[in-house]
């Protein structure tokens, strides 16, 4: 009985890791749209937007010491003037984990997601914000970016610059970082929803991870070819069934547009990539959140700890998190994939911005 707890409980890490880290893993898989100065803040080939990010870069992405005089108080006072969105995201009593995934070339946390574990209704819902969410700050907030020269910056008011904005005012918060304090309590206030922990992972690790996984099987809906050398990235993976490696995993997840197989160029942009990254998680916790990957946990353990940056302390996972993982396994949680998005879009200061309502 003592040994198949044991396998519970490591089943149980397996499944919620895999949840947190491989789906912000396969996000941030696609934030390599540019190189250098060509590349906006919302990570998008835009035209008209290639200075589409705030010029200053002097903000530590994890909440530096840069920033006005004088911090703003996180008391009661709502950060946020713009109405929370109207849909009810997640179930009272759920466990909210908001996972991000930095550009490493701008410092954009162009992943931002919630995984929410319900376990009353014994589900896992995983919610992508798109990066270019357009926040409205209070006019207090307002006023220290105006002394920081930022307010009409482009792309200041995308939620992919929030943590930005955080450091700028010296946010303190529930986290260790005030920049990422900032950042989950405007997604509280946006999405009426409370974020309980924090997971950020950088990008280097997703290719280790699946290849230590043993790869994973997958339908290709279609040819994908497309050379980028500027970010040294080739993709050539046939159609229809294939097993995916480290490598080809990343181009799977990457890949927005390229070549068919007569040659002619075409795009599925944003979503058919958002389904094709969906598609790929799913697959990937059905396949390897398995007992027969339990003697694997000690490498992904390791993987992890070089690749991620967290809030959840050891407390926690044992008293919280190990149970509510073997929970998960053990009733066989529904794993539900919402992937947030609006026909609203305004234009601010040169910006392109998605209004959510």
């Amino acid at each position: 009985m003592k040994t198949k707890r044991v396998l519970l409980i490591w089943i149980g890490i397996l499944t919620v890791i895999g949840i947190v880290l491989l789906m912000v893993a396969c996000e941030t898989g696609v934030l390599m749209q540019g190189t250098g100065q060509d590349q906006n803040a919302e990570g998008q080939d835009v035209q008209g937007d290639s200075n589409d990010k705030p010029a200053d870069k002097s903000t530590d992405s994890d909440g530096g010491d840069s920033g006005p005089e004088h911090a703003v108080s996180d008391g009661p006072e709502r950060l946020t003037a713009g109405k929370p969105y109207s849909v009810k995201l997640v179930e009272e009593g759920s466990r909210n984990v908001l996972i991000i995934g930095e550009d490493q070339m701008n410092a954009l946390y162009d992943t931002i997601g919630i995984v929410s574990v319900d376990s009353v209704n014994k589900k896992v819902k995983i919610i992508m914000v798109p990066r270019d969410t357009y926040i409205e700050y209070n006019d207090k907030i307002k006023a220290e970016l105006d002394k920081a020269n930022l307010l009409h910056s482009p792309g200041v008011h995308k939620i992919n610059y929030t943590h930005h904005v955080g450091s700028k005012i010296k946010y303190s918060g529930k986290f260790k970082s005030g920049s990422i304090s900032f950042l989950a309590d405007v997604i509280e206030e946006k999405f009426s929803l409370e974020i309980h922990d924090y997971v950020k992972i950088n990008t280097k690790g997703f290719r280790e991870l699946v290849d230590h996984l043993g790869g994973v099987d997958i339908y290709v809906p279609y040819r994908m070819d497309y050379i980028d050398p500027t970010q040294d990235l080739v993709i050539d993976i046939q159609p229809g069934m294939q097993h995916l490696d480290g490598h080809d995993a990343e181009g799977f997840v990457r890949f927005r547009q390229g070549y068919k197989e007569d040659g002619t160029f075409f795009e599925i942009g944003d979503v058919g990539r958002k389904k094709n990254q969906l598609n790929f998680l799913k697959e990937l916790i059905k396949q390897k959140g398995t007992v027969k990957n339990i003697g694997k946990i000690p490498g992904v353990i390791e993987i992890l700890g070089r690749n991620i940056q967290h809030s959840v302390g050891i407390g926690d996972v044992l008293s919280s998190y190990m149970v509510m993982a073997t929970d998960v396994i053990v009733n066989d949680y529904e794993i539900v994939l919402e992937n947030l998005n609006s026909d609203k879009m305004i234009r601010v200061d040169g910006s392109s911005y998605l209004v959510l309502e």
